[in-house]
This record gives C-alpha cells, structure tokens and sequence, in this order.
C-alpha cells in the first residue's frame, strides 16, 4: 500500500460528485477558508444534472448540455475532482480514504455518496439485460442496446419510472410501465391527478399496468426474455415478451462506507448541522438520514447544502448559524410534458376537507385541503400558476374562510 497522498493540511475531501456535492461546492463559493477541496468521484465523467437523465435518454439534450462547470469554474474555487475514484474504505481512526491502491488523507471530510436503486430480490433479477436507472451508466447502457431493442419494461411508476418510461418512448421502443400501486407516482398524486398522467402516458404510446402483484421474470440463459404479473380481477396472469427490464422501484442510501465506524440507521445519521457521530465528519444528501427522513427530492438537500456550507466556514459562530429542520417545500416537476407541482399532503385526513377542480379534456387539475381554513396541502397539474401563491398562505398559516369559494380559480380572481 503506498503512503497517503500528500495534500494541503487544510484540505477539505467530499466523497461524491452529484448533485448534493455539486449544490455544497456551488454554496461554498470562491472565497471557502481551504486551500484545497478535493472531490472524489466514482464515475468517467464530471459532474452533470442527473434531473436531465430521462431527456439524456431520449435524444433531446447531450451530456455536455447538462454538464454545468467547466474546469475554468473549479480552478477559481480551488477545487480538484478526481474521476474514476472509487472509494473502497474508510478509516475514521487514521482520518484516511482508500482508494483502490491510493490512501488519501483528510482533516474534515464530507460523505455525498448518495443511492442506490432498490432492485427487489426475484429471481433472474441478476440478468444481464435487468438495470436501475439512477446515472450516466445506465443511461450509456440503455443507448447502447437500443439498435437490438423493440421491448422494454419499466417496473416501477414513481417518478423515475415515469422519467425512463417516456425518454425509451421517445426512442421509438415500445414500453410497458408496470406499478403496484393503483395509483401512478402515489407519492406526489392521488388518484385524479395519477389519471391524467396515466392518459398522458398511453397519448404517448406507452403500455400502461397499475394494481399489479406476483412479478415473476422468466429467463433464458443469463437473459431476462418476458415478465409477468396478476392484475386484480384477472383470472390469468399476463406476460409481455421483452429484451430489457428496467426497476425503478425505490432507492436505498449508500452507506456502506460508514459501516460501524458512523452511527447510521437507514442512512447515516446527521445532526442539524449536518454533523455524523465522528468530529469532522459530515454527510450531505440521499446517503443521510436526519431524524427519521431520508431524501430523494432537490429542495430538501438545497437547504442542507446551505446549512453545511455555513458550517464549514464559519464553524465558531455556531450560535448564530442556521440549522436543518423538516419543513414543507413546494415540488416542482415536469412529468410526460404535463407541470406538476405539489405542496403539503396530497391526501385529505378525517379532520379535513377538500376543495378540487377536474377538467381531464383540457389536462387540468387542482386539489387543495384545508384543515381549520388553513391550507395544508395542494395539488396542481397543468395549470400551476398559483401553485407558489398557495405555498406562501399554507407557509404562512392564513386564513382562507373568505377565499374558499374562488380559492380554486387562483390569486387573481381572489384578487378581484
């Protein structure tokens, strides 16, 4: 084993090239108190907007469009990236990284490993021709077998499942989009807003199949060759022949560097100052576990970005810094060409009442609830024009008794 790499003694080491590490160095801006932060990254290439994978996929955008930083802008922040650095452990004792035969040492370290996919253990899930979707690699993957492929299926209809489902589409594959639950992206929408997707999806020429149970995989060789599933109400199974079979179905923090060096549950656990159970040691993103929330959505680790950045350069006066706390934030997404931005609960609890417009000709829906006249939670699709006006008065906790019957029909018309 070589000696540790020899690096300023003020050197700042992130494990991880995506977008928690990328908002964290964007945060820390020209004028950081090191001398060097140095970036460890396991994939080829440098950091990109992983949100731009699924138009990546489908031919509408090139990687060096969604590719932000030029080395010019890491230069002035004095920021070294290392690619194809894969980091294999860590020695919290020793305050040292290992990277295949390089050591690294660190003073202050912070761990942006982020996810990974959450392949369900079926059997020829091992396949050759079985992938996630989470990085540049799967996407290359997917492109590269595009020539041999007339089938595919996506399993999983979160938003990422949706995402694959449609940039495959736009390839000119045909797809199947498979889900348990009844209802499409159950997390962001409820069963009106899921129907208006799913109508968009099948617009699209996508294959669509929710309330499904019992996936089985058939295989021959090393190669997965058909899926089928059970449908409520179905005396048969159905079975689709396929040659590619993409799992979309959740992900799990990658914490396996902290193994029982850092206090993790689910992932690894952080303080409100994003600080793990060891002195100089922070983690940031998908791979940390705050309370009991793990992330997967950008506005969330934008706030711990900011709240790490603070401090990391100005660590005395913690008295006065800002910390991590849960709150509400509006989503915005953008799924098979409709606008969804959602804020809140999207489903009304037995203390509560909703308020909602459906107009599925025009692609069109509003749902807000209400609990005490206060909002608690909306959802808008196609029409999100008031979506941040609705965010400020839930925020805010207003009264809405006097808006309620134009409540639906935005700012504007309670304006008036």
């Amino acid at each position: 084993m070589s000696a540790p790499t020899e690096s300023p003694h003020n050197t700042l080491v992130i494990i991880g090239n995506g977008m928690a590490s990328n908002r964290l160095l964007e945060q820390l801006g020209e004028h950081h108190p090191f001398e060097q932060i140095l970036v460890l990254s396991n994939e080829a290439v440098p950091h990109y907007n992983r949100i731009m994978l699924s138009p990546l996929l489908a031919g509408d955008t090139q990687l060096s469009q969604i590719t932000p930083h030029d080395e010019h802008w890491y230069q002035q922040r004095r920021i070294r990236i290392l690619l194809n650095h894969t980091v294999t452990r860590l020695d919290v004792a020793q305050r040292q990284l290992e990277c295949g035969q390089r050591r690294i040492g660190f003073s202050q370290l912070v761990i942006a490993t982020g996810s990974q996919p959450s392949i369900p253990h079926l059997p020829h899930a091992d396949a050759h021709n079985v992938s996630g979707f989470r990085d540049i690699r799967d996407v290359e993957r997917m492109l590269e077998q595009l020539p041999q492929l007339s089938h595919v299926c996506v399993i999983g209809a979160g938003l990422l499942g949706v995402e694959a489902a449609v940039g495959l589409r736009s390839q000119g594959v045909d797809v199947s989009l498979l889900h348990r639950n009844p209802v499409l992206m159950n997390r962001q929408l409820d069963a009106s807003a899921a129907g208006l997707l799913q109508q968009s999806l099948q617009q699209r020429g996508i294959a669509v199949h929710s309330g499904i149970s019992q996936i089985e995989l058939q295989a021959r060789g090393q190669r997965v060759s058909a899926v089928s599933w059970n449908t409520a109400g179905s005396a048969q199974p159905q079975q689709q022949p396929t040659e590619l079979v993409i799992f979309t179905t959740g992900v799990s923090p990658l914490i396996r560097l902290a193994g029982q060096q850092l206090a993790c549950d689910r992932g690894i656990l952080v303080d409100q100052y994003m600080r793990t159970s060891v002195n100089g040691i922070y983690a940031l993103g998908e791979c940390c576990q705050f309370e009991q929330h793990t992330y997967g959505l950008v506005a969330p680790i934008w706030d711990q970005a900011s709240v790490l950045a603070q401090q990391l350069t100005q660590p005395a006066r913690q008295h006065d810094q800002q910390v991590y706390r849960e709150q509400s934030h509006l989503t915005k997404l953008k799924v098979s060409g409709l606008d969804v931005h959602s804020l809140g609960q999207v489903e009304a609890g037995a203390d509560e009442e909703t308020l909602s417009y459906l107009d599925e000709q025009a692609m069109l829906y509003k749902k807000i609830i209400l609990r005490n006249n206060r909002i608690s939670g909306a959802l808008c699709l196609g029409d999100v024009r008031d979506s941040q006006w609705y965010f400020e008065l839930m925020r805010n906790q207003e009264c809405v008794t006097q808006l309620r019957d134009r409540l639906l029909f935005g700012r504007a018309a309670c304006v008036a």
